[in-house]
């Protein structure tokens, strides 16, 4: 009913009700940001950055996705203003929220009203663990509409100033960076584009050209990335999955990835069914057969190139991080051409902000695995906080993995969780599946232990982790 209401009270404004919209979604999920800014930022991957950003001082990129900037700005700016560690946290929270909302805002300013929805519809048609499990995949993606924004407003190559090439080539190289399926993203947008209006106007004085360039570009930094330059590990490893194109034919279908999705979709990820299907039907009705077949075959396409290296699946939160470009498949030939084919505007508003409204019912919803791992770990630290040893560590086979997912993170967010108190209440905490690898560090006095890099004492900001306690770890035998 907020969003009707929103979307009426804009049409008898002077603004559009689409500014409107985008400002009601992007305020709640900034709420949804604070109120559960430890179950997104206290935990795997973001407990990790956190960590590296306090005790280097700087912004920490991994595997060359500078991107990634746009949201580790904002803890940094909180460490540096020396704010506490619960301040940190809630900023870096915040940051992944004012992230789009600083693109929407540039989106609005251009006025291109299509692609402030289509920004709408990626926050909130199909996102749903990857708002607490975050990662530089839905940076990526808000980016991308931001520069398609731009693009539509240009009349082709030909109307770009000398510093506009500029800007537009480093847009594509950083949004190439964000993430690697981001490029799968981008290459749909550009292709529905160019066949789209393929016979309206000059080619080279249409955004159609520039379409075309982005995809010659996002064809060069793939070669340069994948045949030229070295190859960061982590991604050496996900190349490495594709052998399973070949190990597994004929049986791509018949996969685990494949029946999960298929599950998802209609539990959570229904937006791309409800996107997808009418518009395949939409563009057979008007007889855009090459429309048609672009959004019936290109996502379809896509679902194996993830599906086939991951086809074992693994968490929902990571195979919906690989999912998420499906969203943008949706949402681009929804909102620029059938629902403005079949609904009158304030159809059209309505609809999109009911997806909008139970989109962010499903994000809310979605909290409780995160709260519940949470809760756990401030349980276990209170237990551990009535012992008068500080230092512990544990077996998997000692914690609910079913609750706590992935454990490899859980020494950073322990860390984190025991420091919000005071930083002189750091707890150093390890699990692990191998007991026998830190069997030769348990003793060693001012010893931080990771999964990945031990750390000396004197390498911690003092004040976020005051840790002095120079005892040796010891198993915990509960």
């Amino acid at each position: 009913m907020g969003y009707a209401f929103c979307t009426f009270t804009a049409m008898k404004l002077k603004y559009p009700w689409q500014i409107l919209l985008g400002a009601g979604v992007l305020l709640a999920l900034l709420v949804l940001a604070i109120v559960f800014y430890l179950e997104r930022i206290g935990h795997i991957d973001m407990a990790f950055q956190t960590f590296l950003i306090l005790k280097s001082g700087s912004p920490d990129i991994q595997s060359g996705r500078f991107g990634a900037m746009a949201t580790q700005c904002w803890p940094w700016l909180a460490q540096a203003m020396n704010l506490p560690l619960k301040w940190v946290l809630l900023f870096y929270s915040m940051g992944h929220v004012l992230w789009p909302a600083i693109l929407f805002a540039w989106i609005c300013w251009l006025r291109a009203w299509k692609w402030a929805l289509v920004l709408v519809l990626v926050l909130t048609g199909m996102t749903t663990h990857t708002f607490y499990w975050l990662s530089e995949m839905p940076q990526g993606l808000v980016f991308l509409v931001a520069i398609f924004a731009w693009m539509s407003t240009k009349n082709g190559v030909s109307a770009l100033k000398w510093w506009e090439w500029i800007l537009w080539t480093a847009s594509v190289v950083t949004a190439f960076y964000f993430h690697p399926l981001v490029m799968y993203a981008a290459i749909f947008g550009c292709l529905f584009f160019i066949l789209r209006d393929y016979w309206k106007n000059a080619f080279w004085k249409s955004p159609r050209s520039l379409f075309a360039m982005m995809m010659g570009m996002l064809a060069l930094l793939t070669f340069l990335k994948f045949k030229v330059f070295k190859l960061d590990w982590y991604d050496a490893i996900a190349l490495d999955k594709a052998k399973a194109f070949e190990q597994l034919w004929p049986h791509w279908l018949d996969i685990q990835s494949n029946r999960d999705l298929l599950e998802y979709l209609f539990r959570d990820y229904w937006f791309v069914l409800l996107g997808l299907f009418p518009t395949v039907l939409y563009y057979v009705w008007k007889k855009r057969w090459l429309l048609g077949f672009l959004t019936a075959l290109y996502p379809l396409g896509f679902v194996l190139m993830v599906n086939i290296p991951y086809h074992e699946s693994t968490h929902q939160f990571y195979m919906e991080n690989l999912w998420l470009p499906l969203g943008l498949f949706a949402a681009i030939p929804l909102v620029f051409d059938v629902l403005p084919g079949l609904l009158s505007e304030m159809k059209m508003a309505l609809v999109i902000s009911a997806i909008a409204l139970l989109g962010l019912f499903r994000i809310y919803q979605a909290h409780k695995p995160w709260t519940d791992r949470l809760n756990w770990e401030r349980a276990f630290l209170h237990e551990a906080s009535t012992l008068t040893h500080k230092k512990w560590i544990l077996s998997e086979q000692q914690v609910p993995m079913d609750t706590i997912k992935l454990a490899w993170s859980m020494p950073y967010e322990f860390l984190m969780l025991s420091s919000l108190e005071s930083p002189d209440s750091s707890k150093c905490i390890l699990v692990t599946n191998d007991l026998a690898r830190f069997d030769t560090l348990l003793n060693k006095p001012g010893l931080f232990l990771g999964p990945f890099k031990n750390y000396t004492f004197d390498k911690f900001p003092k004040r976020y982790f005051n840790l002095k306690d120079s005892s040796a770890y010891m198993r915990w035998m509960k």
